[in-house]
């Protein structure tokens, strides 16, 4: 057992109401010494104490021993340390010299040192042993339980057990702390039961509401049960509570929602913030909306931040990205006059190609095919859309043209 170890089982000793002594290299006891016939004055090394434990004939002083060793090394490092302590505490546990209240004890004793080192089904026995001997159940051993449980995947024995103390906690028959319930959360989000899991997270706000983080968890279980909208109403009555006051922070929420896979959550958050709270109505924050409802394919959404976006910065690239969202709303006329309307801007090479594509495809849609047949030589003759543009022009029939045919750019969108 590590260090760290050895003071998790001191601290369990002291909150399960062990009486643990200081243990040092040499043992001295008055009962053990007038048990034995020595004087109190005598003192008796470890060693020795081990090499007379199985000589002593009076149980009391054997087991009171037995149940000495196993302390002592239970403080010490090791698996050999451990194992020492372990066959000590059931020597006094097996033994009929101590009473029924110490033995009750000592069995509760080797639970916990047997929980920290994560030997659970001796703890479990171990528990068994204290119960037979009169001990009593309370929330911090049942929860240990229902843990060993868990860890031995006894998925079943583990949510019964969660489940009894978490309705015993809402009857108001026993009390639990927020790390009582944490606990509780972790074995019923770890198995799946996200619908304990939301109820015990609204039962750790009620504890602690001023925490963020509470929250955020709570947003999160519903997306598990596949709510979003109260995910994000969720999310939005943190920011109305003031839990989180600066903008990057929300920024930040918003955008660890789309990248943990739920776009439409973040950009609903998103929205709303511009409606109700102070997030700034930049470029980049109407940028970010776009992309979030674009994600979420929520293609109506998406546009009407894209036109937010182009009241900052009319950037042809934009007016391109709002034709192509047009066009996957089938709506050719808007995606014609918006291409246009970027057109009416310096065009680079790179967006020649794509905006006379866009342009093409509109005018064969509205009807004005040769209107169309420009636009699609237009974009073959330079750019990425040459393949596409090609395409178009097979289907309507364009015989092969010659080189200065491809020269030849003209239309709306003609270049620089």
């Amino acid at each position: 057992m590590n260090r760290s170890l050895g003071q998790i089982f001191l601290l369990l000793m002291c909150c399960l109401g062990g009486v643990f002594e200081s243990v040092a290299d040499q043992y001295q006891s008055n009962e053990l010494l007038e048990a034995k016939g020595m004087s109190s004055s005598t003192v008796k090394s470890i060693s020795e104490l081990e090499a007379d434990l199985n000589s002593l004939t009076d149980a009391y002083a054997k087991d009171s021993t037995a149940r000495y060793l196993a302390r002592y090394y239970a403080q010490k490092n090791g698996d050999k340390n451990l194992k020492k302590s372990i066959e000590y505490y059931e020597k006094a546990i097996s033994g009929d010299g101590l009473s029924v209240y110490a033995r009750q004890a000592t069995a509760l004793e080797l639970a916990a040192l047997l929980y920290v080192n994560e030997r659970y089904s001796a703890f479990l026995q171990s528990i068994e042993s204290y119960l037979e001997f009169g001990g009593k159940l309370k929330s911090e051993l049942m929860i240990q339980q229902a843990l060993a449980h868990y860890y031995l995947h006894h998925k079943k024995t583990a949510l019964e057990l969660a489940g009894t103390l978490f309705k015993g906690h809402l009857n108001r028959k026993m009390t639990l702390g927020l790390q009582d319930l944490n606990q509780l959360l972790f074995i019923f989000y770890n198995l799946n039961d996200f619908l304990n899991s939301i109820q015990l997270q609204k039962s750790i706000i009620e504890l602690d509401s001023y925490n963020y983080e509470h929250w955020l968890r709570l947003s999160k279980l519903y997306l598990k049960k596949n709510n979003p909208q109260k995910a994000a109403d969720t999310l939005l009555l943190v920011t109305q509570k003031g839990l989180v006051q600066d903008q990057a922070d929300l920024l930040l929420m918003c955008e660890l929602l789309v990248k943990s896979g739920n776009p439409f959550v973040g950009a609903r958050l998103l929205q709303q913030f511009f409606e109700k709270f102070s997030v700034d109505h930049t470029l980049e924050n109407y940028d970010k909306l776009f992309r979030y409802w674009y994600l979420a394919q929520e293609l109506t959404a998406a546009t009407a931040a894209l036109k937010q976006s182009l009241t900052l910065n009319q950037d042809i690239g934009r007016y391109l990205d709002l034709a192509e969202l047009y066009y996957q709303q089938q709506d050719w006329r808007a995606m014609n006059e918006t291409v246009k309307l970027g057109c009416e801007n310096p065009l680079q090479n790179k967006q020649l190609s794509r905006a006379n594509l866009l342009l093409g495809i509109s005018e064969l849609k509205l009807g004005n095919l040769e209107a169309a047949k420009q636009a699609f030589i237009n974009a073959s003759a330079i750019g990425g859309k040459i393949k596409q543009a090609v395409a178009y022009l097979n289907y309507l029939k364009v015989a092969r043209l010659d080189p200065q045919q491809k020269r030849e750019i003209s239309g709306p969108c003609n270049g620089p």
